[in-house]
């Protein structure tokens, strides 16, 4: 995944700080306040081409841990929501409780993605250019 962003200062280990500004996944985005746009959001970044700061540069990073981020973020509590209220049904609960089990199935599952957050492996980015 490429991205366009600026550097900001230059950090030990070859790295550098960069900002980059948050897209929109809304499309419509006119300032409404609603949506991160615009929004700077600062990453380190492995610095190959010796950026300095104020240099606008190319930062990429693996697209494969980000899809799976993605996956786990969206996917995991659906899934957990379905699971729970199909267990419910298989234990014969009433509607409203196969709904409470789907609520509680949807929290254990944002504690686990909250809990492999936390352990997950790092998003590496690397300046590939400088414009």
């Amino acid at each position: 995944m490429k991205q366009t962003g600026t550097v900001t200062k230059l950090l030990d280990g070859g790295l550098a700080q960069v900002s980059i500004e948050r897209g929109t996944a809304c499309g419509h985005c006119t300032g409404c306040g609603e949506c991160v746009y615009g929004k700077q959001i600062f990453i380190e970044a492995v610095n190959k081409v010796l950026a300095k700061p104020g240099d606008r540069v190319t930062v990429e990073s693996e697209t494969g841990v980000i899809m799976q981020v993605a996956v786990l973020i969206y996917l995991v509590p659906v899934v957990m929501l379905f699971l729970g209220y199909g267990l419910g049904a298989l234990a014969h609960l009433s509607q409203g409780r196969c709904i409470l089990a789907s609520f509680v199935s949807l929290l254990i599952g944002i504690v686990f993605i909250t809990l492999l957050g936390r352990r997950h492996k790092k998003i590496d980015y690397t300046i590939t250019g400088i414009h």
